[in-house]
This record gives structure tokens, sequence and C-alpha cells, in this order.
């Protein structure tokens, strides 16, 4: 099977969207582990929490590297898609990376984690969430993207998403699901615009740990077929 590949320009440069590939690696965890939206307060005070951010997506670039597509300028990758092609397995991995994850935290590899405080506040005051289910027979894939600040609004996002639902095609998955939080308004508009389906929405309540957050979560999703919204000319 071909894996999609995708060529965009600018009036600056020309980009590149292809496959994760091995070497990769450093710059996509760059990318993973960076938390603008949700903890800017203590991302900025503790910057090894990205080696954390980095670690919880593991079951994506690692376990499952050819569902992650890259987009690249003269060499740097500058955006990232991780995504999955099976919700649940890929939640039963991240459940199973979690006895790893607290132990790196207890043994001082993150430094003092100071997000553990305010995730178990967060999840404490949703201990008993109410939120609208996804079909995962017809949206069972899902992604993550994030693009850097300096090469947002070029094109890269969308491309990263053409390649992915690309990929998805060829390999017969129905389609996909992603949520956007009400912190991020970015990403939000982006799906929008994309003309992603909205599948509902939920409100939930966030810990930053600085402030509490009341926040409305968007379940976005798209089904695929041979062609259309999305496809790409490979």
């Amino acid at each position: 099977m071909a894996l999609p590949k995708l060529a965009i320009s600018n009036r600056q440069s020309l980009i590149t969207v292809r496959p994760y590939q091995k070497a990769d690696r450093p710059a996509v965890r760059l990318i993973c582990g960076t938390d603008e939206f949700a903890r800017p307060e203590l991302f900025r005070q503790h910057r090894r929490m990205g080696e954390y951010l980095a670690d919880k997506a593991i079951p994506y670039y690692d376990y499952e590297p050819e569902s992650t597509f890259v987009g690249e300028v003269a060499g740097q990758v500058v955006g990232v898609l991780w995504g999955t092609v099976d919700t649940r397995r890929c939640e039963q991995r991240a459940r199973q990376l979690r006895p790893l994850l607290i132990r790196r935290c207890l043994a001082g590899t993150y430094g003092w984690p100071v997000w553990v405080l305010p995730d178990l506040r967060t999840d404490l005051a949703n201990r008993h969430p109410v939120f609208p289910q996804v079909d995962l027979h017809q949206y069972p894939a899902h992604l993550h993207i994030g693009v850097l600040p300096a090469w947002r609004r070029q094109g890269i996002g969308t491309a990263l998403v053409a390649c992915y639902a690309d990929y998805l095609r060829h390999r017969s998955i129905p389609g996909f699901h992603l949520y956007a939080s009400s912190f991020h308004p970015l990403g939000v508009a982006f799906y929008r615009k994309l003309r992603l389906e909205e599948l509902g929405q939920f409100a939930w309540r966030f810990h930053t740990g600085v402030r509490w957050l009341t926040v409305t979560e968007r379940i976005f999703g798209l089904r695929l077929g041979e062609s259309g919204l999305l496809a790409t000319d490979s």
C-alpha cells in the first residue's frame, strides 16, 4: 500500500507532509510535549512537564507509528498529527502505560511533578461525567494535532488531516473523531473550518494548576468514503 504524501507551498517555503519516520522522534516529542493552552503557567515554570506530556503520547508514535504524520520544511518538522485506527486498542495501551508514568513521576524523572495535584483535582471534579458516546463503529479512529506557532495558518494542519484521512481510506477505516476543548479556541475554529461534523458536546471542570475552568468539550467527526472531503491525490 502506498502511504500518502503531500507537498504544499506558500509564499516562502515548500512544505512536505509525509508519514512519520523514526528519525523524527525528537521533533515529534517536542511538539507533543508542548502545552500552551491547557496549563500554560505550569508549562512555562516547569519545562520538564513537556517530557511527561510527550511520554503520554507514546501509544501513538511508538506503538502505532504508521498512524503518525509530520509536516516538514527544509528538513525541520513543524507540525505533527498523531493518531490511531482503533480507539479502543489505543485506550488500552494508554492504560497499560499509566503505571510506568506513575513510576517515573515518583522517581523524579520529570523533576517535581507539579501537575499531579491539578490532575487529581480535575479527576475528582469529573468523577461522574455525562457526555455523548462516540459511535466507534462509524468513527473508530481518532487523532491529535500540533503545529508550531510560527507555521500556523499556512495549510499544514489541513494537509496533515488530509493525509491521515487518505491513509484511513486505504485501510478501509470508515471514519475518525476528535475532541476540541474551549480553552483551545484555535483548534475549535480549525475543525469547523474543515467542515467536520459536530457529534456532540459536554461540559467539565478543569484545574490549570492556578485556577478552575469550566470547559466546553466539542466532539468532531468525519465519515470517510472513497473520495471527497479531505481527499489527497495520492
